[in-house]
């Protein structure tokens, strides 16, 4: 056994507070601290094979949400009532009883809302996006965001999905949320010719221009999405990276150019919404402009991580990608922080700082 400290002084200096699910949300309803239950536990000690790791940061995604039921068969695996909240973080390994994970050593994967867990590395769903960190770069949370899964989201549907080209006019929905802060910021250190954010504030909107470099923003909530589209780009659309859905994706398709491409990462606007019935209208425009509308799912792209890692993290070091997190402190308050995506609290990358750097 390998252990940075013995394994009982690790289960006695304090508890592992944990967040399980008490409830499943009705239709309509939004995430809140009331679908869970707060406890603290021992921590949990490891069998030969595994490894401890404590939590130091917890990302949050709309998709979260999505494991709150109790129907097999739909995209993500439900998670049953009185189970860990599932969800991503980075942590750092405190014991091992497996000989390719030493203490010390920085991990990212399915972590869960608590402050320990036992990792099972055996077979293919234990390897799937879940790693060793050998060099992190500082602050650990970047490994969540702008270096992570976010980024690398960002990264593949513009660049893949989107295939984006320099010179072209791209436009992203929720573009100050945790993924389209980043997508807007690739788009501009790539070449587009123009890069127009939608976001719902106009303090948002400020923010991608002067902070993240974006050339043109629109308030949805207060600007005709339509109208500005054709102010903003009256040759139309090259490429745009939706998260939205909704009405902004109907507005879009109106306003096309030929040979556009749309790359589909969510649907927030509606995906919870028990009155949503109807598609969108426009989307007959596919046809007349020859344009493409596609889906993705980043772990699609898991044997390409490297690629997207490189470039981020070396626009990151040399200073053009900028570190758009929104930190909430506290694993008390991750219930909060999930439900920010849904209010439109957040700005850029939405983190749950569990705690400190090691």
């Amino acid at each position: 056994m390998m252990t940075r400290r013995p394994q009982q002084a690790l289960q006695g200096e304090d508890a592992n507070r944990v967040w399980r699910v008490s409830r499943y949300p009705a239709p309509g309803e939004l995430v809140s601290r009331e679908l869970f239950s707060w406890s603290q536990e021992a921590i949990p000690a490891i069998a030969d094979g595994e490894f401890l790791v404590r939590t130091i940061c917890l990302a949050t995604g709309p998709a979260q949400r999505g494991y709150l039921h109790d129907q097999p068969g739909g995209f993500l695996d439900p998670l049953a009532i009185g189970a860990v909240m599932r969800g991503r973080g980075v942590g750092e390994i405190m014991a091992s009883r497996h000989p390719d994970y030493r203490p010390g050593q920085i991990f990212v994967g399915s972590l869960g809302w608590q402050d320990y867990s036992v990792q099972h590395p055996r077979g293919a769903d234990f390897v799937y996006s879940t790693k060793v960190v050998s060099e992190p770069l500082r602050p650990l949370s970047t490994t969540l965001g702008v270096l992570g899964n976010a980024g690398i989201t960002a990264y593949f549907g513009l660049l893949d999905v989107g295939a984006m080209r320099a010179g072209e006019t791209v436009v992203i929905s929720a573009a100050a949320g945790g993924v389209g802060s980043v997508a807007g910021q690739i788009a501009r250190i790539r070449g587009a010719g123009q890069v127009i954010g939608i976001a719902g504030t106009n303090g948002k909107c400020d923010w991608l221009r002067s902070d993240l470099g974006l050339h043109e923003t629109i308030n949805y909530r207060s600007q005709p999405v339509a109208g500005r589209l054709r102010e903003l780009c009256p040759d139309g659309v090259d490429v745009f990276f939706d998260n939205v859905g909704g009405e902004v994706l109907n507005d879009v398709l109106g306003h096309l150019a030929i040979g556009a491409r749309i790359a589909i990462c969510g649907f927030i606007s509606t995906d919870y919404d028990p009155d949503a019935r109807h598609g969108p209208i426009n989307y007959r425009k596919l046809v007349s402009r020859r344009a493409r509308m596609q889906g993705f799912v980043v772990f699609d792209y898991w044997d390409r991580f490297a690629e997207a890692e490189a470039d981020l993290q070396s626009w990151f070091r040399n200073g053009s990608l900028v570190n758009c997190e929104d930190v909430t402190e506290g694993l008390d308050r991750m219930p909060e922080a999930l439900a920010s995506l849904f209010t439109g609290e957040n700005r850029g990358i939405k983190i749950c700082r569990v705690a400190p750097d090691p």
